[in-house]
């Protein structure tokens, strides 16, 4: 394992327990990037690095939600969201603690680039063939898209 990864794993593990501990609410945002039939799936450094997830992260201070999936889609992967649109929003609390998520849906014909650090990789499946080892709540945000269902209560 390589030290940055080290370090990513052990920052995650200190937020988690900040956040449960004092119960700090938290505003993200998931985002199901599209090209063509395909979807952006990543896998992180530090949390779950067996399983695919959607792209995303925390929404900063006077960060819209749009704005904010944006950004962290170009940050994790360098791929430029076009034609976006909010899909839904929910409480997550899995965690241990309230997290506000914003689904948003965008286009891009980027590539993906993972950083390798916080993500090992970052690419494109086919819709009609995720990966079994794609996260549940990720298989079921795809899903609703793909679908076009409504989104669910809770992630």
């Amino acid at each position: 394992m390589k030290p940055i990864h080290l370090a990513y794993i052990v920052a995650q593990r200190v937020r988690v327990w900040w956040r449960r501990t004092f119960q700090i609410r938290t505003r993200g945002v998931k985002a199901v990037v599209l090209r063509g039939d395909s979807v952006l799936l990543i896998r992180h450094s530090y949390q779950s690095p067996d399983t695919y997830m959607l792209p995303g992260g925390g929404i900063d201070r006077r960060e819209r939600a749009m704005e904010a999936g944006a950004r962290e889609v170009r940050e994790e992967t360098g791929c430029i969201l076009t034609d976006m649109r909010e899909h839904g929003q929910f409480v997550a609390t899995s965690e241990g603690w309230p997290d506000h998520i914003t689904v948003v849906v965008g286009q891009t014909t980027s590539a993906p680039v993972a950083d390798g650090k916080e993500l090992l990789e970052a690419r494109f499946f086919p819709l009609n063939a995720l990966p079994a080892n794609l996260s549940p709540a990720s298989l079921r945000g795809v899903k609703e898209v793909r679908d076009g269902l409504p989104p669910a209560d809770a992630w």
